[in-house]
């Protein structure tokens, strides 16, 4: 993702358009996206100003809250979606099935797939020691 557009150039675009410019001719004249354009207009309109909205990028992740670890080891026999409805349930913080899948991958945690070997892993696991 990109850098936001400055506040001096968004007032100056708006500005532009106040003061007669259509929205195409702003468009053209500062090689800005029209719905960028109708973006800010929007947004000073609800807000009354165009100020960045600064980004949630260097915000704590999930894995680094002080009770997730635990929180992990007490769920730890559960689906990613039981997993999150008790996170909800406890910490009254509603997150997504992807954002607690990147926080336990985040911290370390893993889960084994398979608890016992299938017929086909015996027999594939037989044949690589004979082959040796």
């Amino acid at each position: 993702m990109g850098k936001s557009y400055s506040v001096d150039l968004r007032l100056r675009v708006l500005g532009a358009i106040d003061g007669g410019l259509s929205k195409m001719q702003a468009h053209q004249t500062f090689k800005i996206s029209r719905s960028t354009i109708d973006d800010w207009l929007t947004l000073r309109e609800q807000r009354g100003n165009v100020q960045v909205i600064p980004s949630r990028a260097g915000t704590k992740g999930l894995h680094q809250h002080e009770a997730f670890a635990g929180f992990v080891l007490q769920h730890q026999h559960s689906t990613l979606e039981q997993m999150r409805v008790a996170w909800l349930g406890q910490r009254q913080q509603a997150v997504s099935l992807m954002s607690f899948s990147r926080a336990l991958r985040a911290s370390g945690y893993t889960r084994k797939k398979r608890v016992i070997f299938t017929a086909k892993d015996e027999t594939t696991k037989g044949n690589s020691s004979r082959s040796k």
